[in-house]
């Protein structure tokens, strides 16, 4: 007797979430946020490109409980269009308020520290306290590296792939960082680098120990210096290859 195939209530709830927010295929880059804000400062450059705006930092938490740090940029007059009037953004967007937010994933370089700021740039930005906590972000692009598969000390497979999205501040293309987990990296990491995708990820944030330097005595290592980092990169739940000829 042919075993069922057991039902993946997940994947058909993830799917038809990427399908929403990608507008059925159309929109190639798009976030959908709900979260509280962390802190926020008014601008003139982001990464020192001129930018006249907000920066800041919003979390949302995972069902596990840990809390996402996700960096988010918005222009001056963005808050006035949800508003419709005058609106004092640093009180009215303080510490602890809940935001409802959508725009596109970037990534910039700064060339001071030589670190990278990976952030939602919002075309949309509500004070809302009563919207559900939401961190979803689908993007539709291209493999630029190939896929590197590896195995935590915990035992979890995962693939680390770059997607190739556009610039929205400057001209050119940006790499969004991703992380696939288990059985999905399995499969992407016999992907090739080209490979167009379209994929469905939360943004994540993550601390590790960066090494910075190596002591030795008598010619042995004897310690090593570190700096506690935070990584940011999106968290794949659902990847596909786009189908020849469906990939605009």
């Amino acid at each position: 007797m042919e075993k069922m195939k057991k039902p993946d209530f997940l994947g058909e709830i993830n799917k038809e979430i990427l399908e929403e927010l990608t507008k059925r295929g159309r929109a190639r880059n798009v976030a959908g946020l709900v979260g509280e804000v962390k802190e926020l400062a008014e601008v003139t450059q982001i990464c020192g490109l001129p930018f006249a705006g907000y920066l800041g930092k919003i979390e949302i938490p995972r069902p596990s409980g840990i809390k996402d740090e996700v960096a988010v940029a918005f222009e001056q007059d963005t808050p006035y269009k949800a508003a419709q009037g005058e609106l004092d953004v640093l009180r009215e967007f303080a510490p602890g308020s809940r935001l409802l937010i959508t725009g596109k994933i970037q990534t910039l370089k700064d060339f001071e520290t030589g670190k990278y700021l990976v952030f939602i740039l919002a075309d949309y930005v509500a004070a809302s306290p009563k919207a559900e906590f939401q961190n979803d972000v689908a993007i539709t692009g291209e493999i630029v590296f190939k896929p590197t598969h590896r195995e935590t000390p915990r035992g979890k497979r995962i693939s680390d792939i770059f997607i190739k999205v556009q610039k929205e501040l400057a001209p050119g293309n940006c790499f969004i960082p991703c992380i696939c987990w288990q059985e999905t990296a399995d499969e992407v990491a016999g992907w090739e680098q080209g490979t167009k995708v379209r994929l469905l990820g939360r943004y994540q944030s993550r601390e590790y120990d960066k090494e910075i330097a190596k002591y030795y005595t008598d010619g042995k290592e004897a310690y090593r210096e570190t700096e506690r980092r935070t990584a940011y990169e999106l968290s794949v739940q659902l990847i596909e290859k786009m189908e020849a000829g469906n990939e605009k």
